[in-house]
């Protein structure tokens, strides 16, 4: 039997990339592995491999998050022309109000809706019918994924006008966290004072500091909450807190009150203080409590008490007095410092710690407003500049512009100052704790570790593979930040910048991933925490004063996400062998609609060969089919991973994908890895 002739098999090789490694700017093209990254921008390594595009920010008072909007399809017709965008509707019957967003030929999208609307009432306009219900409205209810995404973006910014920044002037000074309430630190609109912010479902309040006046002879007592009375002038003040400073009640208590509004006419310097009896002596007039402008605030949350209900805010700004804060009592803190403008904070064992240029200070074990000696308040020099703390179990971290210490022991009696590294500092506003402590050093990303020895530790330097971002950061960086449900570190730059550091458990430790990111704004400052929920949480401002919660949304406020991977060249283990590309599939989950750009790179990019094809392919999460249809005709919902493909058609010794993705609507997706098709050829001469 004769042999049936055909035509000759082609061998078609699947080869399957993880994306995993981050940038890694400093290894050679040929030793780059293939699912690292040669450059990108606004995506973030996942702690379990893949590349997340970075999640948006928006603007935050405590007023209804934009991101959090719906929005509900109304089938209507229309009559005097009909709404438009940005109008309100009112239900003739229902009396409901509603914000229009999108209007089309046989319906509207609303949002801000009061209630029900009757599904076959009239809505006006003005008082003036616009229209006639046909059906019942539905939340969410658009018939494509992409109309689902713009309508819920319309709605985001429906919300996202009526936030706006604390009142002021200039940058954000600063931020704390208390309970899952923000506070926001700004100066006044003439730059002549601070302000302290609160958020509330109205939006940003004023929390205005309250008087302060200073006693002696303590022989009675006073308590928060009671009313005392001037023996002499009849003034009378409620007390918001005591500030017990040195003595003891019942003999010769000495400090200062923080008292609210004076009534009956101001007290008298000096003259008996009464409650039941005569408790105290006035020893200065009664002032307002007033915050200059211009610090940079640091804050720490600490308990020195043994109830749940004292957890307060203690910060330092390097421009006023160390305070104590809860929300609605603000207390400045007198150390004695001649200059008394602590510029970091920390608690440690019960003590607060604040400092003056190379001068650690603390206060005495349990009682934050004593200073003095006779209490176990001390000083204790590091001969460098210090730029921040981190509190360990065993040790008080102090860490200098060039050096880093660490403070071992409980209290002054047992104190020790011991040295970490004596050539390796921290850069300010950089110290974290995620796990174990990070900061920026002028060499790079360093990471502390424990070692057997009690106590001790050793610093070593992480961002190797990105020192040339490194050298750019350090000049610019101004904040830092912890995303523990990310297990990530961030750095952010006075420019716009930032740098992204993940940490993954790998076969033999951590491992650390560093990918870059860039935003149309300048923070200024930021806090990491948690909200009222216990969810973690950050927040920042910007430069101009606005704050707002980051990883939240599908957008820069409003503004699009645009987004880039330039993976590695890969050539299969054969690098001098050309091939021709076939195919690619993408490995990928995605929250909602994402529409992304594949672009193949052959040949380190010679300019010689040409990619046939560039596409942009839709792309979000639910059932379907892939094939070269127009996406958005269709609706998915059912759990199904998307898992596009697309046609290469381009030859070369290697290939490189870029991914590209700019958008406004894009509620997030994941890069997990690639398969490519290709056919071996013949080796290049």
């Amino acid at each position: 039997m004769a042999k049936r002739r055909g035509l000759p098999q082609v061998k078609v090789i699947p080869e399957y990339t993880e994306f995993k490694g981050g940038l890694d700017l400093e290894t050679p093209p040929m030793k780059l592995p293939p699912g690292a990254l040669i450059t990108g921008m606004n995506y973030t390594a996942g702690t379990d491999g893949g590349y997340e595009r970075i999640d948006g920010y928006e603007r935050f008072s405590g007023q209804p998050s934009p991101s959090d909007a719906t929005y509900y399809y109304c089938p209507c017709t229309f009559t005097a022309g009909g709404p438009s965008a940005g109008d309100t509707i009112t239900g003739v019957d229902s009396a409901e109000t509603a914000v229009v967003i999108s209007v089309f030929a046989a319906y509207i999208n609303v949002t801000k809706l009061s209630g029900d609307f009757n599904a076959d009432e009239v809505f006006t306009v003005g008082g003036i019918a616009n229209g006639t219900f046909t059906a019942a409205q539905s939340e969410k209810g658009e018939t494509s994924p992409l109309l689902n995404a713009n309508a819920l973006n319309l709605a985001a910014d429906a919300y996202r006008s009526d936030i706006s920044k604390p009142a002021g002037s200039g940058a954000g000074r600063g931020l704390a966290l208390l309970a899952g309430v923000l506070y926001a630190f700004r100066d006044n609109a003439a730059g002549t004072a601070g302000l302290i912010y609160k958020q509330t479902a109205a939006g940003w309040v004023a929390v205005t500091p309250g008087n302060e006046v200073s006693f002696g002879a303590g022989t009675g007592l006073i308590s928060e909450g009671d009313t005392i009375t001037g023996a002499v002038s009849g003034a009378k003040a409620v007390v918001a807190r005591v500030v017990l400073e040195s003595g003891a009640w019942g003999t010769d208590a000495a400090g200062r009150l923080i008292i609210g509004a004076v009534t009956g006419g101001p007290f008298q310097n000096p003259e008996n203080l009464t409650v039941s009896g005569v408790e105290a002596a006035t020893t200065s007039l009664v002032t307002a409590i007033v915050i200059l402008p211009g610090g940079r605030y640091e804050t720490v949350v600490y308990n020195f008490t043994g109830s749940t209900s004292t957890r307060r805010i203690y910060g330092a700004d390097g421009k006023n007095r160390g305070f104590e804060f809860d929300g609605t009592v603000y207390v400045p803190i007198a150390t004695g410092m001649t200059t008394d403008t602590p510029e970091y904070v920390s608690a440690y064992k019960y003590q607060l710690f604040f400092s003056f240029k190379g001068s650690n200070q603390n206060s005495g074990p349990g009682y934050p407003y004593e200073w003095s000696p006779v209490v176990g308040a001390a000083e204790i020099g590091v001969g460098d500049d210090i730029t921040g703390y981190a509190r360990r179990p065993k040790a008080l971290l102090i860490n200098s512009r060039d050096t880093t210490n660490q403070l071992l022991g409980s209290d002054v009696s047992d104190f020790e100052l011991d040295d970490v590294s004596d050539d390796t500092g921290a850069i300010p506003r950089t110290i974290q704790i995620l796990g174990r402590p990070y900061w920026l050093d002028d060499r790079g990303i360093v990471e502390l570790l424990a070692v057997q020895e009690y106590g001790n530790f050793n610093a070593s330097i992480l961002s190797r593979k990105i020192q040339v971002r490194i050298n750019a950061m350090r000049v610019v960086v101004v904040a830092s930040a912890v995303y523990r449900t990310k297990s990530q570190y961030r750095l952010y730059g006075s420019d716009g910048t930032g740098i992204c550091m993940t940490v993954s458990s790998g076969q033999y430790g951590l491992t650390y991933q560093f990918t870059q990111f860039l935003y149309p704004l300048n923070v200024a400052c930021t806090i990491s925490g948690e909200d009222s929920t216990g969810k973690d949480v950050v927040f920042f401002a910007d430069d101009a004063g606005m704050v707002y919660q980051a990883d939240k949304g599908s957008s820069f406020d409003g503004e699009d996400i645009e987004a880039y991977l330039f993976l590695p060249f890969n050539n299969s283990k054969m690098p001098t062998s050309l091939k021709t590309y076939r195919k690619a599939i993408i490995e990928m989950t995605s929250d909602g609609y994402s529409s992304i750009r594949y672009i193949p790179i052959f040949s380190y990019g010679n300019s010689d060969i040409q990619a046939h094809l560039q596409n942009t392919i839709p792309t979000y999460q639910g059932g379907g089919l892939w094939g070269f249809v127009d996406w958005s005709e269709f609706f998915w919902d059912s759990d199904v991973v998307p898992n596009p493909s697309f046609t290469i058609a381009g030859d070369g010794i290697n290939m490189s994908l870029t991914m590209y993705s700019k958008s406004d609507i894009d509620l997030g997706h994941k890069l997990d890895g690639v398969t490519v098709h290709f056919t071996p050829r013949r080796l290049v001469r």
